[in-house]
C-alpha cells in the first residue's frame, strides 16, 4: 500500500515558521492582510560593485542588475533583489532554486574576491496588506513609512517592534517583509495584538 507521504513533495512536507500560525483567519473583510511566502530562497551576495567584471556576471546569472543606489530593489519574475549596502545585496529567489543560483554564481564570477551565502534556512518573507496597514506600521516600527517617504520598490533596515527587519514597498501598496525565523513567533503575536482593531486575515 502507498503511503500518504509518498505522494507528497518535499515542499508539501516542510513545514514554515508560521505554520501553526494559520488557523488565525478573520473575516474575508479584515483590515490587516499578512502572507507567508513560506521556503523562498534567500542568498546574500557581496563584492565591489565598481568592479565591471562582477556586476556583469552577476546581471548574466540573474537577468538584472544588481541595484547600486541606497534602498532600492529590482525584481525580474520570481528574483528580487535588495541593496543592502554598497557591496551588500540580499537575492530572494524562487523555492528550491538557491543551490543553483549560488553555483551558478560561482561558476560566473571563478577567481572574483566575493561572499555568496545561503541563508534560507534562517529567514523567511511576509507580506502585509490591506486598509489598515498604514496605522499598524505606525505604531509598529519607527521608520516613517508614509507614501510621500516609501516609494514602491524602496527597501529599508529597520525593526518591526523588536523584530530586526528589512522591509520592501510593492507596486500594490503592501509590504514585504524579511525577518529571522527565530522572530517569527514574536512577530506574528505583535501583529495580533496591533491589529485587533481593524481584524487579521491570514491568506
Amino acid at each position: 500500500m502507498t503511503s500518504l507521504s509518498a505522494n507528497l513533495s518535499a515542499e508539501d512536507m516542510m513545514e514554515s515558521s508560521l505554520h501553526h500560525h494559520a488557523v488565525h483567519t478573520n473575516a474575508t473583510d479584515a483590515g490587516v492582510v499578512m502572507k507567508e511566502d513560506k521556503f523562498r530562497g534567500h542568498v546574500n551576495l557581496r563584492g565591489n560593485p565598481q568592479d565591471t567584471a562582477f556586476m556583469v556576471a552577476v546581471e548574466s546569472v540573474l537577468g538584472v542588475a544588481l541595484p547600486t543606489r541606497a534602498n532600492t530593489s529590482v525584481r525580474n519574475g520570481d528574483t528580487v533583489v535588495y541593496w543592502l549596502c554598497p557591496n551588500e545585496w540580499l537575492l530572494i529567489v524562487a523555492s528550491g532554486t538557491q543551490g543553483q543560483l549560488e553555483a551558478d554564481l560561482r561558476s560566473a564570477m571563478d577567481g572574483q574576491h566575493i561572499a555568496i551565502t545561503d541563508i534560507s534556512s534562517a529567514q523567511t518573507l511576509v507580506n502585509l496588506s490591506g486598509s489598515g496597514l498604514a496605522e499598524l506600521l505606525q505604531k509598529s516600527t519607527v521608520y516613517d513609512c508614509h507614501e510621500s517617504n516609501f516609494p514602491a520598490g524602496k527597501v529599508v533596515q529597520t525593526t518591526f517592534a523588536k523584530t530586526g527587519t528589512t522591509m520592501c514597498k510593492l507596486e500594490d501598496g503592501s509590504m514585504d517583509f524579511v525577518i529571522r525565523r527565530s522572530f517569527s513567533d514574536y512577530f506574528f503575536l505583535w501583529l495580533q495584538d496591533a491589529s485587533e482593531e481593524y481584524g487579521l486575515r491570514v491568506a
